[in-house]
């Protein structure tokens, strides 16, 4: 019994290999992009960094 890839024509193979570089390229520019929001994130001076420490009387 033939295996799905081999049953596959050259062209489908190559249809099927641009789809998965556009899949994986799509959701790496999502990653991407939530990793930089977070980034932006983290480096925003808090306004709320002196409340949240003990200070001394």
């Amino acid at each position: 019994m033939q295996s799905e890839w081999e049953s596959m024509t050259v062209d489908e193979l190559f249809k099927l290999r641009e789809l998965m570089q556009d899949v994986l390229s799509a959701k790496l520019k999502a990653k991407k992009a939530e990793l930089e929001r977070r980034l932006q994130v983290l480096n925003q001076p808090s306004s709320d960094v002196g409340s949240t420490k003990f200070r001394s009387p």
